[in-house]
């Protein structure tokens, strides 16, 4: 009887060592597939820059002329909207049919919060309408939101804590690029453009973006060509970036579409 139950006792412990054994080899495997594939992601990414164009507060002149200016050309952007207000700083924002058609054509749209306010000086429910409320009312209006830029640029890490739960990226200003070896999809820096920044000296930024294999952000607010403004910029100029962007045939894709693309690769 003693060996009887000896033999079994050691057949069990064979078989549970080599369930043991086939599980580390299955972990090992996956461990080496991943491996595999973020090195291809990798160099997939080193081998393709990306350029992102963003436009700030959702002002009428970006659908009647950023929209058309930029389908010339085939390009999409990112569009973050102030949701509660039918005009800011005394010029007429767009509606949410004129946004609606813009997605509906590629864009992206995003919440630029409900007022544009400081995030960083609110807390408790303010802070929470301004972030929720406003993808809430984007959405209601046909809208499919993931993305949320933070007013003036001003971000802390309350800011970020409560928004990420609500959106899937985060841009902020921090006039940098973004390393594609490592994205912040929760702070993602742009540079934005302001009236004296010449077409040159952005093409200058999308040249090293393409050197480098970063994902350059650019972001506009006002386009006209009677800009005056500290942050506004010509439609002339947005133009000629858009004709540099071409020549250097660098990915233009929008916020969500590279956020796609990385969460493709994790699911494979």
């Amino acid at each position: 009887m003693k060996n009887e139950r000896r033999r079994k006792v050691i057949f069990f412990c064979v078989v549970f060592f080599v369930i043991v054994l086939i599980i580390v080899a299955h972990v090992l495997s996956e461990n080496n597939r991943f491996r595999d594939k973020y090195e291809k992601f990798i160099s997939d990414s080193e081998s393709k820059p990306i350029l992102s164009f963003t436009f700030d507060d959702g002002y009428y002149m970006q659908y009647y002329v950023v929209y058309s200016l930029m389908k010339e050309y085939g390009f999409n952007g990112t569009l973050y909207m102030i949701v509660n207000l039918s005009s800011f700083e005394s010029r007429e924002l767009m509606n949410f049919q004129q946004a609606k058609e813009m997605q509906d054509n590629g864009w992206e749209i995003g919440s630029h919060s409900l007022s544009h306010k400081n995030l960083r000086a609110l807390s408790g429910d303010n802070l929470t309408n301004e972030l929720l409320l406003s993808k809430l009312i984007l959405e209601e209006n046909g809208l499919e939101i993931h993305s949320l830029a933070f007013p003036f640029g001003y971000y802390n890490e309350t800011t970020i804590n409560e928004a990420e739960k609500y959106y899937s990226t985060l841009r902020v200003i921090n006039n940098d690029y973004n390393d594609l070896k490592s994205v912040n999809f929760l702070e993602l820096n742009s540079k934005y453009i302001k009236l004296d920044n010449t077409p040159e000296e952005v093409c200058s930024w999308i040249n090293y973006a393409k050197e480098n294999k970063k994902w350059l952000i650019l972001t506009f607010h006002y386009i006209s060509n009677e800009s005056y403004r500290k942050y506004d910029y010509s439609a002339e100029g947005l133009k000629e970036i858009l004709e540099c962007a071409r020549k250097n045939k660098i990915d233009v894709k929008t916020i969500e579409q590279v956020r796609e693309d990385y969460e493709q690769f994790r699911e494979r």
